[in-house]
């Protein structure tokens, strides 16, 4: 069975932020790789959606919260029985977890 990958609000945003940033800094074909790379990594959860690990953020952990990294990037979801909803896209070097909390 095929999970469906639904990007929240907040992950398109953030992967757009992402994009713009590479673009700002690099250039478009930059831009376009980085964010193909996590597209890419998060279109494997349609097949494996048990993929990926438990965040270090205790609270995300305890709540169901998976992540997976692509380069310096990570994605954390939730599965459900047929979706994976992506919440955020966060640099790996930042403390995304508060993104959850405030």
């Amino acid at each position: 069975m095929k999970y469906t990958i639904k990007y929240l609000r907040a992950a398109q945003e953030d992967l757009a932020t992402i994009e713009d940033w590479y673009r700002l800094h690099f250039d478009d074909q930059t831009a376009l790789k980085v964010t193909n790379s996590i597209v890419d990594t998060i279109s494997r959860l349609e097949d494996y959606p048990d993929s990926g690990s438990l965040p270090p953020d205790e609270w995300l952990a305890q709540n169901g919260f998976r992540m997976v990294i692509s380069g310096r990037h990570v994605a954390i979801f939730k599965k459900t029985s047929d979706s994976v909803f992506i919440h955020h896209i966060a640099d790996t070097r930042t403390e995304y977890g508060k993104l959850f909390h405030s």
